[in-house]
């Protein structure tokens, strides 16, 4: 399957990239399922990469492409249909006005000069750096949010990468394959699996993928939101979303096994609406130490991954590469311990 025709078939958002900067944002250990594609170069005003993943509500593959005026955007559905209806309801536009909070935070530069002025000396050498540009907090889905943060305890972005990409193909089924941009090949796409896929007894099928001590922390929390949500994880997760009070959402969350305070903090920061640090960086504290972990990454780049196939269960072993949007070099996922590490990301083979 292929794209639609790029610009013709694509639509636009005027947008500088001083209010949001894919690169800047997308790759940046928030999300982790996010396909990145070189662009044949062409000059400096036209798009020179392009992101894609698979979104639900309704099931479709959604491309971003950027140029210093625009956001570009496109929703591949598995019928042509789809698509049609997409554009006419203006489904895929909505779901990133509310992704990036476009509509919430039309002005991040305005952000910017107020941190600027709370304090200088040190966003003010942050904001020198290139990667510290147009960063923006995503609005993320909770459930799939939750699982990449517990997958992120003492880890690295390329690794969590991987894993959530292979626990995608282990538990959802592939939702359409593109032709890549650059014409080197095919992407397939997998929706983040609901919580009803992931079967009740899954450490050892999370292990076999790589999870390793993870894997039980995953298992016992999605038993214990079944339980609490009276099956409905993703609805109940929506909810939390809507109670205000902060200690009570983290008292919820840290119930969890293998959810502590600092993963508690990101996924209420990331899918939850909640702010952190208002007594230093103001009303948007947490995005503020969003923008400033993103400065000290290195430059974007990309690493082939080698990912679960489809049904582990029966113990099928097959690899695949598929390019995905992570940094060359390995990080820690945590800010305050960020730090390079000498193995790059592991490949693991299901028995």
């Amino acid at each position: 399957m292929a794209r639609p025709p790029f610009p013709a078939g694509w639509s636009a958002i005027p947008c500088s990239l001083k209010n949001l900067t894919l690169a800047n944002t997308l790759p940046v250990g928030q999300s982790f399922l996010w396909h990145r594609h070189d662009l044949p170069a062409t000059s400096s005003s036209q798009p020179s990469e392009e992101f894609s993943r698979a979104v639900n509500d309704p099931p479709r593959v959604v491309c971003l492409r950027q140029s210093p005026t625009h956001l570009y955007y496109t929703a591949v559905y598995p019928t042509s249909h789809g698509a049609e209806q997409d554009k006419e309801r203006g489904v895929t536009k909505a779901w990133l006005e509310d992704y990036f909070y476009l509509k919430a935070q039309p002005n991040l530069e305005k952000l910017y000069e107020e941190w600027r002025v709370r304090d200088p000396d040190l966003f003010g050498k942050v904001e020198v750096s290139d990667r510290a540009v147009g960063v923006r907090v995503l609005r993320q889905d909770p459930w799939e949010c939750l699982i990449a943060f517990i997958t992120s305890t003492n880890n690295h972005i390329p690794r969590i990468t991987s894993l959530l990409h292979r626990f995608s193909q282990a538990f959802s089924p592939p939702l359409l394959s593109l032709d890549d941009p650059d014409g080197s090949g095919q992407t397939t796409y997998h929706l983040f699996p609901q919580p009803s896929a992931i079967p009740p007894k899954s450490e050892t099928l999370l292990r076999n993928m790589g999870f390793g001590y993870r894997a039980p922390f995953i298992e016992s929390s999605l038993q214990t939101l079944q339980e609490e949500m009276q099956g409905n994880v993703e609805q109940g997760l929506l909810n939390l979303r809507r109670e205000e009070e902060v200690d009570s959402v983290r008292e919820k969350l840290v119930a969890l096994k293998g959810v502590g305070r600092k993963v508690a903090d990101c996924v209420m920061l990331m899918c939850m609406d909640k702010q952190f640090l208002s007594d230093k960086w103001g009303p948007m504290g947490g995005w503020c130490q969003a923008v400033m972990f993103a400065a000290d990454l290195p430059s974007k780049g990309k690493v082939a991954k080698t990912e679960a196939p489809r049904d582990p269960i029966k113990g099928v072993s097959v690899k695949r590469k598929v390019e995905t949007t992570v940094s060359v070099s390995a990080l820690k996922r945590t800010r305050s311990e960020t730090r390079k590490v000498t193995k790059m990301v592991e490949e693991v083979k299901l028995e």
